[in-house]
């Protein structure tokens, strides 16, 4: 209590030093699914709020031998020093003028060297239903997933029921000739050379109504690679799809179900899971394109591509698990932040920015605008999550990191 005090009291000092400046997301009329685009960053000068900086609850895990308990990966939270208290009343001054302004709703958690600066709702999860965004909103997280079901693939091979240099077709039924030479490793870098379906001229036709897996690489199957697998990245849905079904192939288990069993559960990750395609689990959390419902789009349409939802704090769990080791071995760990080609690495985007090394993966989708990342030399997570189709997350994430490491 004496922290908060002392926290509001700074705040409102600063309230005469600082401006906020932010600039409006172009409003994007199509459902954008597949890609995402590197945004530039203005120098962000917010002001500052008074804000209470909870700590999140414990959460229990399995007692399950064999899975990473929860308690050996997650270490203590610690209170932000005065420095690192104005730095997250500048990032909270910045969330709300950009909710004020219409440019975000969401969910935002920050942890910078052990302290929690920012784990809180903005705006409305449902606002139909008058249900506002708070920190336990579950969200849809897009291509966020792409990094989950990376994870559950290189589980996979740490129990060697998968090959990453296999041929895809040891694992997918039905497997065409031109996709023999397609390896697993292919798939998680995006250099198979596999169409991306979503940009398909047909997606909008059925992207509102469920789709199965099988139905949904039948649009896709019979087409030319368009380059040598491994030669070049290209980003796209379909490679992730087709990794869903080889999990499906090679742990005999759902997709949904292993996700659970190896992932959301032995993490503690209770708030987290697959959305069967109509937002059922979500607890009322809406899409929105400015200010009206966004297109309902159906994500049994992207399987493991984009299907999953979590809270900023699940999303949390795993980055920790992550990097404290209990997810996968060393060596798979280091592999899977490796870049090749490009940019991608498995799963994830590694980048330089501002002399800082950034992994992170970016989703974009109709009511859904999402950032996970962490700059590992820092020491500093940031996962944006919103239900607001034009909320620039790239952008936000970026103006959050610069202010987090001043």
């Amino acid at each position: 209590m004496r922290f908060n005090a002392r926290l509001a009291g700074l705040g409102c000092c600063l309230l005469v030093l600082l401006t906020t400046c932010s600039a409006p997301i172009p409003r994007r009329e199509d459902a954008a699914i597949s890609g995402f685009t590197a945004a530039s960053t203005q120098v962000i000068s917010p002001t500052p709020l008074p804000t209470v900086i909870p700590q999140p609850d414990a959460t229990p895990s399995l007692s399950d031998s064999a899975k990473p308990p929860l308690a050996s990966v997650m270490v203590p939270v610690s209170t932000p020093s005065p420095e690192l208290a104005i730095r997250a009343v500048r990032m909270d001054s910045y969330l709300r003028s950009l909710t004020e302004q219409g440019f975000f709703s969401g969910s935002v958690l920050v942890a910078y060297r052990g302290s929690l600066l920012v784990n809180q709702g903005y705006g409305m999860a449902n606002r139909e239903e008058s249900i506002p965004a708070a920190a336990e909103t579950r969200y849809r997280l897009a291509s966020v997933t792409k990094t989950i079901t990376a994870f559950a693939v290189l589980r996979l091979v740490a129990e060697d029921k998968v090959d990453l240099d296999a041929s895809i077709c040891s694992y997918v039924r039905a497997c065409p000739a031109t996709w023999q030479a397609i390896t697993v490793w292919h798939l998680l870098h995006q250099s198979s050379g596999i169409a991306n379906f979503t940009d398909f001229a047909d997606f909008p036709s059925y992207e509102q109504t469920p789709s199965t897996p099988e139905q949904l690489v039948a649009r896709f199957r019979n087409l030319p690679l368009g380059f040598t697998p491994g030669t070049v990245y290209h980003y796209t849905n379909s490679n992730y799809l087709l990794l869903g079904l080889i999990i499906e192939a090679a742990s005999g288990q759902p997709y949904a179900d292993y996700l659970r069993d190896e992932i959301f559960l032995p993490l503690g990750m209770l708030n987290s899971g697959v959305d069967p395609g109509d937002f059922s689990p979500l607890n009322g959390t809406r899409g929105y394109l400015g200010a009206a419902l966004d297109i309902p789009l159906d994500v049994s349409n992207l399987f493991a591509a984009g299907n999953a939802y979590a809270t900023i704090g699940d999303l949390y769990l795993l980055a920790r698990a992550f990097e404290a080791g209990a997810l996968l071995p060393a060596d798979l760990a280091a592999a899977m932040v490796e870049p090749k080609p490009g940019r991608y690495a498995m799963g994830w985007v590694v980048q330089q920015r501002d002399g800082q090394r950034v992994i992170y993966h970016p989703g974009s989708m109709s009511g859904a605008a999402t950032w996970f990342g962490r700059y590992p030399d820092a020491e500093l997570t940031i996962i944006v999550l919103s239900n607001l189709t034009n909320a620039n997350a790239i952008a936000i994430a970026d103006a959050l990191a610069g202010l987090a490491l001043n």
